[in-house]
């Protein structure tokens, strides 16, 4: 334990307040900026939405448009627009007011199968995506009118950020490659290498770059997956590699459980100094991590939660989404029900509230 961690706890220890029921599964799940509502992208194309508002949340109803599972969501930072992509490749942009939406625009090819991850720059007004077609687009966020293809990664690229401050853009693929982009010509700046988070084993693709997140002042470059022990049945110490991003080099790494713990699936800095990061591993694992750089151990560890694969934190609430799986679950080689039906799992989305979020 840490001198400080009763102090830290105090400040930041999540109390759970309610969960969210969902069937089938949600892959992830966003705050309106406002706080006022919540966003969860499902296996069936749905994007959920409930107003939580008040103690008891209600769902509203969904929005359709969506064919594949969906996964990438970011909202506006003015809380106007959504944006949303999924497993067919399609990106679509929402208007909003209040509880209501209404399509703004869409894009059914705007890559060529998994549409991976998305990200807005600082204002808003453009949108970079990446792809199981290993490629990274640009886009105005206003129509959706392509600016930039950048090709140079060989293999899926599964996250990409822009630079808090400057127009700048990384990516991540699944052997450790970390592109640094211009944002205005398409240039390759620079590599960061992660390829200690992939490994090829029993003719399998192990690991990669699963996740990426910057600090507010975008002067520290997070990345998260699991360091591999072997495939077949993953095995893997779930990890968080931090880079300063002036120069390159790395300078901590964060391990933030056992062989069984796998994967880091997204990062949260806090503005407090810590990172925020939820795991997921063999069935029944997982984990909701808090962890300062400079600690060798975290200041908040919980593993009540079953195979955690998305945190969102809404700042000036101090609430938290994290995206579970239910207890239980089925996987390879279950029985079937007594009724004759494969009973399928469902994502659990549990809401935490921090203390004190007014002056954390």
């Amino acid at each position: 334990m840490n001198d400080d961690t009763p102090s830290l706890l105090t400040q930041f220890e999540p109390k759970e307040y309610a969960v969210l029921t969902t069937d089938p599964q949600v892959l992830a799940a966003r705050f309106h900026p406002t706080g006022n509502y919540l966003a969860a992208g499902s296996f069936d194309g749905r994007l959920r939405w409930w107003d939580i508002a008040s103690e008891e949340p209600t769902e509203l109803p969904a929005l359709m448009g969506h064919n594949g599972w969906l996964h990438a969501m970011a909202f506006s930072n003015d809380g106007r627009r959504l944006y949303t992509g999924d497993s067919w490749g399609k990106l679509t942009a929402w208007e909003l007011n209040g509880s209501h939406a209404r399509l703004a625009w869409s894009l059914d090819g705007a890559h060529d199968g998994w549409l991976r991850d998305l990200h807005l720059n600082a204002d808003g007004s453009r949108l970079v995506t990446c792809g199981r077609d290993q490629v990274v687009r640009i886009w105005t966020a206003v129509d959706g009118a392509p600016l930039f293809e950048l090709r140079g990664h060989d293999h899926d690229v599964f996250s990409v950020r822009y630079h808090p401050s400057q127009p700048l853009v990384v990516s991540g693929d699944d052997r450790g490659t970390i592109k640094l982009w211009s944002a205005t010509d398409g240039r390759v700046l620079r590599e960061f290498d992660a390829s200690v988070l992939y490994l090829e084993h029993r003719l399998q693709d192990v690991g990669g770059v699963r996740t990426l997140a910057f600090d507010d002042r975008g002067r520290t470059l997070a990345v998260g997956g699991t360091i591999p022990k072997n495939g077949a049945t993953v095995q893997g110490i779930p990890s968080i590699l931090l880079f300063d991003f002036e120069t390159g080099e790395l300078t901590h790494t964060l391990s933030l459980g056992d062989a069984n713990d796998c994967f880091v699936h997204e990062i949260i800095f806090h503005k407090a100094g810590f990172v925020m990061a939820v795991t997921s591993g063999t069935p029944g694992q997982g984990q909701i991590v808090f962890q300062r750089p400079n600690d060798e151990k975290p200041f908040f560890a919980s593993s009540k939660l079953s195979n955690c694969h998305s945190i969102h934190l809404h700042e000036p609430t101090g609430r938290i989404a994290v995206v579970a799986t239910n207890r239980g679950s089925n996987g390879n080689g279950r029985r079937l029900a007594d009724d004759g039906e494969y009973k399928g799992n469902n994502s659990p989305i549990h809401l935490f509230q921090m203390p004190n979020a007014a002056t954390s």
